[in-house]
């Protein structure tokens, strides 16, 4: 965006020295706790594990069950490293590689971005570590998560050399925007919007400069497009396609709409940085405060000077900004939209940010304010992975009861709220929800729980005739109900030989037990099922069908 400075001002040294102490930290936490506790993520490790298993000979019952879904669909990135890069180490062992090259791709993009920019704003990019563990990383949400570093990498590659895409460079340009849209549709539509802005204002400055009776010109307009415009457009295509393949099968699933005082009010507070503890809502916010005091020292600084090419970053931040408030919470049958796009103005400002010269008393304040509001993060969620990781070691120890080759409901009864259980219970998220593919991902069982294999968006989806969702929810969802609401003995009459091997309760407190929908399900294994195990405290008990 603007001329690359000299190679002769390198980055003082201490920048890079806390950029990679800042990045060994946020990696500890994944290699010294056994579970790295997010909502989705086990579902995420049994999914994979069916993918390595569902073409071996003794995984029967696997193929019973489940069907590979043979659809280009955007969420197959992380299920592709985990079942087949990866396939060398265990399914857990892979989550933990792959949650590792997220958190070091991310800073690593951001920073290659700002250099793509000025060569001496890597420091910016401390301004990502904040970032990291986000709302949608400890709802398990990989795939998007990995289309961040991806945005980046996109948007660095263009900003490097936009003036010079010859086919070898629309073709690289094509390859990084495809590994968005394997990442996530929502960050493909952000990145495209973003790339086309860039381009657009090149071509815009461009018509601006020429003389006033030539600037409408047929002829100059082409050639502008043709410089700057057609080759972002011939890069975006093949993942344009898929996308509307994908979005054309989908049409007539529900659109939903947040109000519009959430969206300013999730916006202005940065709210999808906060998750696990309501302390990281004040953290959240301070990090948000810090964007705005250095966007309006960087508007001090522009002044009132005519537009220049590094504008066109402020612009790609309004359109971000718009698209925030334009898009719906649930569309084609994803959710959280919103959630995801809040994150994506805030870290294309860095970009801009990166377009001013910054004195070194602000690089110095910049990078401490980060460094430890980053830090601040971490002290925050560490404690919380401390008290789930006990919970989750004991959840995989019970799940070693069940033998192979059955199948399990998992049941949570952690509550939603988690003032009434402050054991288990954690803001905004619910790490135990979907907790039964930790055991799935270790045994070769059938996961009845999987939600994913309701959906028709990722790799693996139930057999129609089987589907637990279809036939045991005694309501809509209602394995997935706060308690859950489930018909155990009529499932394999519904389905003509489906089975409930095992049922896995966990997290009921007995002072539940008078809740109407658990009442049920109590009275349902006392009839059917006969007791397997149970922990000292309650939390688990494993039940085992009768004969």
């Amino acid at each position: 965006v603007t001329a690359p400075a000299p190679l002769s001002r390198p980055n003082p040294p201490g920048e890079t020295v806390l950029f990679w102490t800042l990045l060994a930290l946020y990696l500890l936490p994944l290699w010294v706790f056994p579970f790295f506790p997010s909502q989705d993520g086990p579902d995420h490790q049994a999914l994979s594990f069916i993918l390595r298993q569902y073409g071996m000979s003794g995984a029967g019952l696997l193929r019973e069950y489940y069907l590979v879904n043979r659809e280009a669909v955007p969420n197959w990135f992380i299920f592709f490293l985990m079942s087949r890069a990866l396939g060398f180490v265990s399914i857990p062992i892979a989550e933990k590689i792959l949650l590792t090259a997220y958190v070091v791709l991310f800073p690593l993009s951001v920073r290659y971005a700002a250099r793509a920019v000025d060569r001496r704003a890597g420091f910016l990019a401390v301004l990502a570590f904040p970032f990291i563990d986000n709302f949608m990383f400890h709802m398990g949400f990989f795939n998007f998560c990995f289309s961040l570093p991806a945005f980046f990498f996109t948007l660095g590659y263009w900003l490097k050399r936009p003036e010079r895409m010859g086919p070898p460079r629309i073709a690289g340009l094509a390859l990084l925007i495809l590994w968005v849209y394997f990442c996530h549709p929502v960050t493909l539509v952000a990145a495209v919007a973003a790339l086309l802005t860039l381009a657009g204002w090149r071509v815009l400055l461009e018509r601006l400069a020429a003389p006033r009776q030539e600037r409408l010109a047929l002829r100059g307009l082409w050639e502008s497009a043709r410089r700057w415009l057609l080759g972002p457009v011939l890069a975006c295509l093949p993942a344009l396609l898929l996308m509307l393949s994908f979005l054309g099968k989908r049409t007539g699933a529900r659109i939903q709409m947040l109000p519009m005082w959430v969206k300013v009010k999730h916006l202005a507070a940065l709210y999808s940085l906060a998750s696990l503890t309501q302390l990281s809502i004040a953290l959240a916010a301070l990090l948000a405060l810090l964007f705005y005091a250095v966007a309006l020292l960087c508007l001090r600084a522009r002044g009132r000077r005519p537009l220049q090419p590094s504008d066109g970053l402020l612009a790609a931040v309004g359109v971000l900004t718009v698209a925030y408030f334009a898009a719906p919470s649930d569309l084609a049958g994803g959710g959280f939209i919103n959630h995801r796009l809040v994150l994506l103005p805030f870290l294309a400002l860095i970009l801009w940010f990166a377009t001013f010269e910054h004195p070194p008393r602000r690089r110095f304040a910049i990078q401490l304010a980060a460094a430890a509001i980053s830090v601040a993060f971490l002290g925050a969620f560490v404690p919380v992975y401390v008290r789930l990781n006990r919970g989750l070691e004991e959840l995989a120890a019970a799940g070693r009861l069940i033998p192979p080759d059955h199948t399990f409901l998992f049941l949570n009864y952690v509550p939603v709220d988690e003032s009434r259980d402050p054991d288990l219970g954690v803001f905004r998220t619910r790490p135990f929800s979907h907790a039964g593919g930790y055991i799935a991902a270790r045994r070769r069982l059938v996961d009845l729980a999987l939600y994913q294999a309701n959906e028709n968006y990722f790799p693996i989806y139930f057999q129609p005739r089987l589907n637990p969702y279809r036939y045991l929810g005694a309501e809509k969802l209602g394995i997935e109900l706060d308690p859950p609401n489930v018909d155990l003995l009529d499932y394999p009459k519904k389905t003509g030989g489906g089975t409930v091997d095992y049922v896995f309760l966990w997290g009921l407190r007995d002072g539940r037990g008078g809740e109407p929908k658990v009442r049920s399900v109590l009275a349902q294994l006392a009839a059917g099922y006969q007791p397997v195990y149970t922990s000292r405290d309650g939390w688990v008990r494993l039940f085992r069908v009768r004969p």
